[in-house]
């Protein structure tokens, strides 16, 4: 029988040609588990990119140029609905961490860069495939299965990603490189939300 796979979820991944080197003088990390800020003499660590308002823009228009192209977004059925980053931070993983596993609340859609430089020691993002948590019984886990699979993209230079916010990601194993940064941020529609 044929496999048909009528629902699917879509994410977004290119590798962008943009020099957003300046994202390497960052210095300043968010703990993602507190989410605390930092005292009012420094940057915001969850609103980072407003100290890097040239990578903000171009990430901001390759979004919203995403979800046009992908999804249709439109107000009034003429004017195209805008989205805006609405929080982005620096993440850094030393060796032996990990992204622990969790999703991004109060957010629509989701987003990281991967701005640095990688090899095969720097541990890859996995995103969890929620079709499988749809089901009444669990199904075991198949490599092969659009229904249970999940997949890890690894970090490379200039790579962005966007994915639904409410998709859980994580990684299945420990860093190995010295040090991992990446950029996360997230997008909301600008203006009124619903009816």
């Amino acid at each position: 029988m044929d496999l048909v796979k009528p629902f699917s979820y879509c994410f977004g991944s290119k590798v962008i040609e943009e020099d957003l080197s300046e994202l390497e003088t960052n210095t300043i990390f968010a703990n993602g588990r507190e989410q605390k800020h930092l005292p009012t003499e420094e940057a915001n660590p969850f609103l980072i990119l407003n100290e890097y308002p040239h990578s903000k823009g171009i990430i901001t228009e390759y979004f919203n140029m995403f979800v046009r192209n992908q999804f249709g977004y439109t107000s009034n059925g003429l004017d195209i609905l805008d989205f805006k980053m609405t929080t982005s931070w620096m993440t850094k993983l030393s060796k032996g961490e990990k992204v622990h596993f969790h999703n991004h609340v109060n957010s629509m859609w989701s987003g990281v860069f991967y701005f640095d430089e990688y090899t095969d020691a720097d541990v890859g993002l996995t995103f969890q495939n929620p079709l499988a948590k749809t089901f009444p019984l669990e199904i075991p886990n198949r490599e092969w299965s659009p229904m249970t699979k999940d997949v890890t993209v690894q970090a490379e230079h200039n790579l962005l990603i966007f994915f639904p916010s409410h998709i859980y990601h994580y990684s299945t194993e420990s860093n190995q490189s010295e040090t991992r940064k990446s950029l996360a941020f997230n997008f909301m529609p600008k203006g009124q939300i619903g009816f």
